[in-house]
């Protein structure tokens, strides 16, 4: 062989090595991770990046959890006896001391750009708050897979995250991608809950808080906002609350304190009349709702500003 033609064999191989990306927590740091208050939580034991046409994941037994994220429609996971076709969006968790295979096989190379809209990102992760994590990831799945879409702001997310590498092991840069980590799966958890309402809901959420908001100088009933929603009021309160972890009428007092707050930060209205275009024609009680959300009274909060 040619020495030109082991020179560009070499080049395609380092070519393909560059689109790996794999990243090892060192045993010193974990040590570290799981010990220190702002990192005990949750933390990543390994990640890792692929660009490549073929891939394989491969897992007899793990104790921490495995979280997998395709940007590609041509991976195979083999998890609890069921073979899967992963497309596009699709998101994997995988619990501990569960067996699993996944593989990522591009056949027809010729008309596959792989390119970061095609990246496959993986990680393990483990900590004292690990398994609620992905407690509420899973229970919004099936089997441990759910479709959350292309998230531009996960993938770049993961590669802060595989960054880590090379910025170097500082307590600063670690604790820093621990918490981009909490955030990622936060915000998985928030994306697949919402998906799943809205794919088995007519339920606009958005709607009713337009709807509140137009209306912050008068009284809301539950009728009249189940009624905007065309539910009864008994599936008008349970999908509101789904939704928001709060009642609607408790909602909309809360937009009503929260524009009463920016009033008295902004102007130099009376507390009365604040109340009152709010719909609240007894300035007593509008003071007394009003420390009952906040914790102080409109006056004390006034006053606050300037200390």
């Amino acid at each position: 062989m040619s020495n030109a033609l082991i020179g560009k064999q070499r080049k395609v191989e380092l070519k393909k090595n560059l689109n790996d990306i794999r990243l090892i927590i060192p045993i010193f740091l974990l040590d570290k991770l799981k010990v220190h208050p702002l990192t005990e939580g949750m933390y990543p034991i390994s990640l890792g990046k692929s660009q490549n046409n073929f891939y394989q994941i491969q897992q007899k037994r793990t104790s921490s959890h495995w979280l997998i994220y395709s940007l590609t429609d041509h991976g195979v996971l083999h998890y609890k006896n069921k073979v899967r076709k992963l497309k596009r969006g699709d998101l994997v968790v995988i619990s501990p001391n569960e067996a699993f295979e996944y593989k990522l096989q591009i056949e027809n190379k010729k008309n596959i750009k792989i390119a970061h809209k095609n990246a496959l990102f993986w990680i393990n992760f483990d900590g004292c708050l690990a398994d609620y994590f992905a407690q509420r990831l899973l229970m919004k799945m099936d089997d441990g897979v759910a479709h959350v879409g292309a998230l531009t702001n996960i993938s770049n997310d993961f590669d802060e995250l595989l960054e880590l590498g090379s910025r170097g092991y500082t307590a600063t840069n670690v604790i820093h991608a621990v918490h981009v980590l909490q955030q990622s799966l936060s915000f998985l958890a928030l994306q697949l809950r919402l998906t799943s309402f809205n794919n088995n809901s007519s339920f606009n959420l958005n709607d009713v808080e337009t709807l509140m908001q137009n209306n912050l100088h008068q009284e809301l009933s539950l009728d009249a906002l189940a009624h905007h929603s065309q539910l009864s009021k008994f599936h008008f309160l349970k999908k509101f609350k789904e939704l928001t972890d709060s009642s609607p009428i408790q909602h909309f007092i809360n937009m009503k304190i929260q524009r009463a707050c920016f009033q008295l930060d902004n102007t130099e209205k009376t507390i009365k009349i604040i109340g009152g275009e709010l719909g609240y024609s007894d300035p007593y009680y509008f003071s007394r709702l009003f420390k009952k959300v906040i914790g102080m009274s409109p006056k004390q909060y006034r006053e606050s500003r300037h200390q």
